[in-house]
């Protein structure tokens, strides 16, 4: 009976343990898909909510590229409205930039263009959202006499229009769309007053045509202002200035990137699609820096250092005269070497060039104006005008290489047969 009651006794303690033992450690398998799922309230993830006040602000937007150049100042000591210190030494020689927005541009890329010219300054009058098409907003034939008389002194006068002008032409009774064929003779007859107006003041006038913008209507139509550009241009003496091909791709359409005018490839655009980024507007302003640098030639007037006095002896002459060599007045020095051209002295290739009357040859020329192996640079029967004009195989020399004759110069034809000595019996 006693053994019994230990049986009873072990058998219910072998029940309390194998109870007291976790679920988890009776089986080796443990589903782990659902962690929280199955987990005791007090061990399962709490939801926190973040007060609406607490959050964090959200990360600011890009802000959108400006339509209008970094700083508002032109080159040089030449300012706008707002006014602009003027930098050492001033400006003597002055470049005048009308029209629309894309103008603007056009200004603020002559700058750096110029860096190395610090006797030009440019001046910036360009007016935003003006064209030709609507006199109503700004009437550029008025507008220009009238920005003539508020400047002293003009040298060259530029002008890009044209990016605002795909609108209707209004007249009196009627508004003409630009699909309509006499849209193209009324835009033209404004474009002659614009010019007309430009050349009173009687400076080189540069008239820079307009760039392809994004939309295949819009470049159609830029092309077409393009054409009347340069057709009026010509009429009126006028130079036009060509950018179309600097900003399209290889298949002529309009392009975000390209070489910039070092060469690099680099955004030009921005992304609407009608201003330019900074290296777009020096590449802009690529185009007509070459025609500038071309007539700046002998219109240079040589800048004075601040607090120079202008009829001070030793100072340069002021004026047209001072680009002129050789200009000096007796008992002062020698003024100031004119500026270096953008192109040095041509030489011809061919023939005997004869030099005007009065002239020198250049001292980086060779003797005879020519340049080496032009005709006349060596006598007519060198060896090299023989060789290299001719055609003629140079004579060989004794031992050369090149000396296939035999037998050999100085040895004689039938030389003496050996000696042979006689066997003896």
């Amino acid at each position: 009976m006693t053994l019994l009651r230990h049986l009873l006794l072990l058998a219910c303690l072998a029940i309390a343990a194998l109870a007291a033992v976790p679920a988890g450690a009776q089986s080796p398998y443990v589903d782990d898909r659902y962690p929280h799922l199955l987990a005791p309230r007090d061990q399962r993830p709490r939801i926190l909510s973040i007060p609406q006040g607490s959050r964090q602000t959200p990360r600011a937007a890009r802000p959108t590229e400006s339509v209008r150049p970094p700083t508002t100042t032109t080159a040089r000591g030449a300012a706008t409205e707002g006014g602009a210190p003027a930098e050492a030494p001033a400006p003597t020689t002055f470049v005048l930039v009308l029209g629309d927005n894309l103008a603007e541009w056009l200004a603020y890329g002559l700058g750096p263009a110029f860096e190395d010219v610090p006797e030009l300054g440019i001046i910036d009058r360009s007016r935003l959202a003006s064209g030709l098409t609507r006199p109503d907003v700004l009437d550029w034939a008025k507008a220009v006499p009238e920005t003539f008389a508020g400047i002293a002194k003009i040298d060259f006068v530029v002008m890009l229009v044209g990016s605002n002008d795909r609108q209707a032409i209004r007249l009196e009774r009627e508004t003409v769309d630009p699909e309509d064929e006499r849209w193209r003779g009324l835009y033209a007859e404004r474009v002659d007053q614009v010019m007309q107006a430009m050349k009173a003041r009687g400076v080189p006038v540069y008239w820079v045509g307009v760039p392809p913008l994004r939309g295949q209507r819009l470049s159609t139509h830029m092309q077409l202002l393009n054409a009347i550009y340069k057709e009026r241009a010509e009429r009126n003496g006028v130079t036009f200035v060509d950018v179309w091909n600097g900003f399209v791709d290889e298949h002529g359409n309009y392009t975000q990137f390209g070489p910039d005018f070092a060469g690099q490839i680099r955004r030009l655009r921005t992304a609407d699609g009608v201003h330019f980024t900074t290296a777009g507007a020096r590449k802009l302003a690529l185009f007509l820096e070459q025609e500038l640098r071309r007539d700046l030639v002998g219109r240079i007037t040589p800048a004075l250092p601040p607090g120079t006095d202008p009829g001070a002896p030793g100072t340069p002459p002021a004026g047209p005269e001072a680009a002129a060599p050789g200009a000096t007045t007796p008992g002062t020095p020698a003024p100031a070497a004119p500026p270096r051209p953008a192109i040095g002295p041509v030489f011809v290739l061919h023939g005997n060039p004869t030099l005007p009357a009065g002239t020198t040859a250049p001292t980086a020329a060779p003797v005879g104006g020519q340049l080496a192996g032009a005709s006349g640079a060596r006598p007519a029967g060198s060896a090299a005008a023989s060789v290299l004009v001719r055609g003629e195989a140079p004579a060989p020399m004794t031992g050369r290489i090149d000396d296939f004759r035999w037998p050999r110069p100085g040895e004689a034809t039938n030389p003496p047969a050996a000696t042979v000595p006689a066997r003896s019996p």
